[in-house]
């Protein structure tokens, strides 16, 4: 092992990755026994900034491979796109599991063995890491366009999540041939990047609010968004309340929307609130946040009554 040319060509490696992606994009760090940096590399075709740890030892590239750790990974698509005013750029859910590490420390040590000339490897290792993330990722989301005049109101589902332009009204989306009923969008609220929208319905049964959650998923922006949180109320024939709810990954979330339908008396009312996750946590205000988005929604659909109990849904 020549401890002397292994360092230059580790020096000619880092040098050539800040000339691809930037002198800012390699924040070297002092350690002993080699090189060490971290790489904040972005990945342009999924408009994803990814930053890895890694490790040169001394014996890297002749005898042994460089050694990587994932320190995680951010959406850039409104840096990417030019973000313009009145535009929010959902971010999306972008997690690195334990077995998708194994996955990539086992291509980064097959690119570094399978090269015979023992050259340096990041760069075709970093090519690699984009393809594999563009197959298990989501791709970048459309941009939700705010309403113009900021006044509340219930939008279509359409327009609530693409030209937040037209005036208030209300969807209908059939499924099969099954009775869907129709599905009333707030507007959105935003807050750190992160953005609630509520949606509410008038139901009957159980089968209702699968009618409705399955109509909302059918929007690809819904479906991938990082939480849709359920709650309803029915009223049954014998005049006891059926009620239930669903976190979908926000824990206790899907309980605080069915107690504030409780608290509203609402009745034959199902509530979906979306959440894209905008990259920083919020704490406790995402309840605040989610909560407002439902009430919004609610108050905007007309389905509560003067005294807050949602008008009985027509059976069809």
């Amino acid at each position: 092992m020549d401890v002397a040319d292994n360092r230059q060509r580790q020096q000619d490696e880092i040098v050539a990755l800040e000339a691809i992606f930037g002198e800012q994009a390699v924040e070297r760090c002092n350690v002993a026994g080699g090189e060490s940096f971290v790489l904040h590399a972005p990945l342009d075709a999924m408009e994803i900034q990814v930053d890895v740890r890694f490790h040169l030892p001394e014996s890297y590239p002749s005898d042994s491979p460089p050694v990587f750790e994932w320190v995680g990974a951010r959406d850039i698509s409104a840096d990417v796109r030019e973000g313009q005013p009145g535009l929010i750029y959902p971010s999306r859910q972008l997690v690195f599991s334990d077995a998708m590490v194994d996955a990539a420390g086992g291509e980064l040590h097959r690119l570094w063995d399978e090269d015979m000339c023992r050259d340096v490897v990041i760069y075709s290792w970093l090519v690699w890491l984009g393809d594999y993330l563009g197959e298990r990722w989501p791709q970048p989301l459309d941009p939700i366009q705010l309403p113009k005049d900021g006044n509340a109101g219930t939008a279509s589902l359409s327009v609530a999540l693409n030209s937040g332009s037209e005036p208030a009204a209300a969807i209908s989306t059939a499924l099969d041939t099954a009775y869907t009923p129709e599905i009333f969008t707030g507007l959105p609220l935003e807050m750190k990047r992160s953005v609630f929208v509520g949606h509410v319905a008038r139901v009957n049964s159980g089968e209702d609010v699968q009618r409705v959650r399955d109509a909302l998923l059918q929007d690809k922006k819904i479906a991938q968004a990082t939480h849709n949180i359920l709650a309803y109320r029915i009223r049954l024939d014998a005049g006891s309340i059926s009620q239930d709810n669903d976190d979908d990954g926000e824990t206790a979330a899907g309980k605080r929307l069915g107690h504030l339908l409780q608290l509203l008396d609402a009745e034959n009312i199902v509530v979906v609130v979306t959440r894209w996750y905008g990259g920083t946590h919020l704490g406790p205000d995402r309840f605040k946040l989610i909560n407002n988005a439902a009430r919004q929604a609610l108050d905007a659909s007309g389905l509560l009554g003067d005294a807050g109990r949602a008008q009985p849904a027509k059976k069809k």
